[in-house]
């Protein structure tokens, strides 16, 4: 957010509260999920802003779900949840149950692995990336 106006925040948390509180599954309430994560995890809210995320992931619209997605991969590295992220992101791969597209799957693995000091594996992913691009697999 660019400006903070006082009060003018906590107002729209609650109207999007609200909003989800009474049109439950509706294309505006899971909007209103990741409007909602968003302040909280500008707020500092992490673990507020992880669970709207998460339930937006798992229920939410596909498009609205892989944003959400996303968001948790960036909160799991600013939180230096590393080890997890990168079992979650190879599950990921392996179940294909992530409304992102494989290959951004791998290409976050690769960067988290980078990050581990597991470089060799960040680059067998990548080369195995550019190869076989249809179907990639995590390779151990």
């Amino acid at each position: 957010m660019t400006s903070r106006v006082p009060g003018r925040e906590q107002e729209a948390k609650r109207r999007f509260e609200r909003l989800i509180r009474d049109y439950g599954g509706s294309s505006a309430a899971w909007t209103a999920h990741g409007h909602l994560a968003a302040l909280e995890a500008a707020d500092g809210g992490s673990d507020a802003a992880r669970s709207l995320w998460q339930r937006l992931a798992e229920g939410g619209p596909a498009e609205l779900a892989a944003e959400a997605e996303m968001n948790l991969i960036y909160l799991d590295r600013e939180e230096g949840r590393l080890d997890e992220l990168a079992d979650r992101l190879e599950g990921l791969v392996e179940s294909g149950e992530s409304h992102l597209p494989e290959a951004v799957l791998l290409f976050e693995l690769a960067e988290t692995l980078e990050r581990l000091g597991r470089g060799e594996e960040a680059r067998r992913i990548r080369r195995f990336e550019e190869v076989v691009p249809e179907k990639p697999r995590v390779q151990r």
